[in-house]
């Protein structure tokens, strides 16, 4: 066993056994290779990453390379959901030096640690057009021995280039809005939804602002795109058609192949995503989607003491063997059922095959489903409830990162607070990861490393919906101690990737404590040049510009509250903040709305704010949304 036997990575300690003396990233490492005068390689992965595991079974088991890497190299191992900001370093650079970015990343740096040379995934022996590791290792170290100026002149100039880069900071404009949207549906796939391209990533932020732009302007066109891109994604591959959730990306075009590995980060920002859409759209498919993503989180995430950060893509040494089928497992599983319509439905007759089995995807609208059976969606959660249960007990499950950090924890808990006032589920477990933090926020819920920027951020918004949803004012003091924290971190990091980005999610904190304390968010927003990887920050400054509503329920326990609170958590206005609040607790409100709530005493009642300025008294809960639509 090697260096890694105790690290807390499940990434790291699947190398543990590797007989490349890997190191992890730390002092020790460095001054190993300063003292050894050897260059350093950095291979930064994920225990989820499907290709880090091909190239740690292939490349670093081949007897050569292993040999190449001890003798000439210091070896160091990173886990990207570990050292996430460490990973924005690493992609950037090798980004910037070959066009490469991603996992694994192959990272080759000097002893000071400047970079100098990486890509991604490299075989053994030159193949599918790249060159072999072996004869890469061999180069470098050529290169190293023999003309070292060379890598020190590419390391030092890079290392110059990447010190030096700042995002431009702008005051809030509708320009930059049009001009980002304009940006985004030039780019737009028409045809199967989603931004262009050979791969599809899901963006939420980019559905999300989309939503906001046609709220705003009034024009649907934009919410029709984006909802098109979330109904194509649930009926793809991407989307799991029996348990739900979604895998990360497709190899293609058409959200139909994907590479099968599940986030826990993903499935809460399209949790979110979907949510958002619904109380938009009030879409039957999209609250499909939206519970049956639920579902899978609670089910196979939630581990106690918080969540799972991801499952593997692999089962039983084959990618993707836990959720493909074959002709003959369908009709074993669907015993009883009119297995030849449902083979047609999931696309197993004619389907797309990985390691010799069908990926699902649906290709049959509901609307023609319904021609033969009734209850259409119904009988579809029938039918995926027996293929779940076959799957469940015939397949060996994938392999799943217990680590529970705080970023992607925070996120499902925001997450499963708003949607769980549709669906009903999720609020418990949200709030027994909720109830965890502390104005200290650590990389693992419970105690560890100090948290960074994203960590902060999450717990920011998680805690803001908690308070939304509940009503608890316990939650109110650590809001606003999380706030003061977050204010003095660097949080200038704008591009979505395609996670939404750390300025985003700070600001959207800020944004929504500012209107808790009724002050006009004083924040400028960073933002990259380019226009499609901004849409969260993009999302922001829409809010900052058209103003963000805030809605006030005061409750008089005449019983007559809770409807005008659950009113008012559904009904969609972007970025919206809701307090439902006591007469006789209401000291922290703004001074402007306590004036307000002093009349119309004894009946609960609803206030609608914008800035500064609020709505009449409103007792129905109708009225709340048509001032909503109205203050758009």
């Amino acid at each position: 066993m090697n260096r890694l036997k105790d690290a807390e990575s499940a990434f790291l300690r699947l190398s543990a056994d590797s007989e490349i003396d890997w190191y992890p990233w730390s002092v020790e490492a460095f001054k190993k290779a300063r003292e050894e005068d050897k260059p350093i390689l950095v291979d930064v992965g994920a225990s989820w990453c499907h290709w880090c595991h091909v190239m740690d079974e292939t490349t670093y088991k081949d007897r050569e390379v292993i040999e190449l890497i001890n003798k000439h190299y210091v070896a160091i191992k990173v886990d990207r959901d570990e050292m996430p900001d460490l990973d924005k370093q690493l992609q950037l650079a090798v980004s910037s030096l070959t066009g490469e970015s991603g996992w694994p990343l192959t990272v080759f740096m000097t002893p000071d640690g400047k970079v100098f040379y990486g890509g991604t995934y490299f075989p053994p022996e030159d193949a599918y057009g790249r060159i072999g590791f072996k004869r890469l290792l061999q180069e470098l170290n050529r290169i190293w021995r023999e003309e070292r100026d060379k890598i020190l002149q590419v390391s030092s100039t890079l290392h110059s280039s990447l010190k030096n880069i700042e995002y431009s900071v702008d005051n809030p404009d509708w320009d930059k809005v049009e001009e980002v949207v304009s940006a985004i549906v030039s780019n737009y796939d028409f045809d199967h939804g989603g931004l262009q391209g050979t791969m599809k990533f899901p963006h939420p932020t980019i559905d999300e602002l989309l939503m906001a732009y046609s709220y705003y302007t009034k024009d649907d066109t934009e919410l029709k795109l984006s909802t098109y891109t979330l109904k194509k994604m649930y009926y793809g591959g991407i989307f799991d058609q029996v348990g739900g959730g979604f895998h990360r990306y497709t190899v293609d075009d058409e959200w139909y192949v994907p590479h099968f590995e599940k986030l826990l980060i993903d499935n809460a920002e399209l949790l979110l995503d979907y949510t958002h859409a619904y109380q938009l759209t009030q879409d039957p498919e999209i609250l499909d989607a939206l519970n049956l993503t639920s579902q899978f989180i609670l089910r196979e995430l939630f581990i106690g003491e918080g969540f799972a950060n991801s499952l593997d893509a692999d089962s039983e040494g084959k990618e993707g063997y836990y959720y493909t089928w074959t002709e003959d497992e369908f009709k074993e599983a669907l015993q009883g059922e009119d297995y030849r319509l449902w083979i047609k439905v999931f696309n197993v007759d004619r389907g797309e095959e990985v390691e010799g089995k069908k990926v699902l995807r649906r290709i049959m609208h509901v609307k023609d489903l319904s021609k033969f059976v009734n209850n259409t969606l119904g009988k579809l959660s029938e039918i995926r409830m027996k293929l779940l249960e076959y799957r469940m007990k015939n397949r060996k499950p994938p392999f799943r990162d217990d680590n529970v950090y705080t970023y992607p924890n925070a996120r499902v808990a925001q997450a499963l607070l708003e949607s769980s006032v549709i669906t009903g589920k999720g609020l418990n477990e949200a709030l027994r990861v909720i109830d965890k933090f502390s104005p200290k926020i650590t990389r693992r819920i419970g105690g560890g490393k100090d948290g960074l920027p994203e960590d902060y951020a999450t717990a920011l918004l998680a805690l803001i919906s908690a308070y939304e949803v509940t009503g608890n004012v316990k939650y109110k003091d650590l809001i606003f101690a999380l706030e003061e924290k977050l204010r003095s971190l660097d949080y200038s990091y704008p591009i979505d990737s395609p996670n939404e980005s750390v300025a985003s999610l700070t600001l959207k904190g800020l944004l929504k404590t500012s209107v808790m304390k009724g002050e006009i968010a004083n924040v400028k927003v960073p933002f990259a040049p380019s226009p499609l990887f901004v849409a969260g920050i993009t999302h922001v400054t829409a809010s900052l510009v058209k103003g963000t509503a805030h809605i006030v329920i005061i409750d008089e326990k005449d019983g007559k509250a809770d409807e005008l609170h659950k009113t008012a958590l559904l009904a969609y206005h972007p970025m919206k903040m809701v307090e439902k609040v006591s007469p006789d607790n209401a000291d922290f409100l703004p001074s402007f709305i306590k004036a307000m709530i002093k009349f119309n005493q004894g009946t609960s009642r609803a206030y609608v704010c914008k800035g500064t300025s609020c709505s009449m008294p409103i007792t129905s809960p109708e009225k709340i949304k048509l001032l909503l639509k109205l203050n758009g």
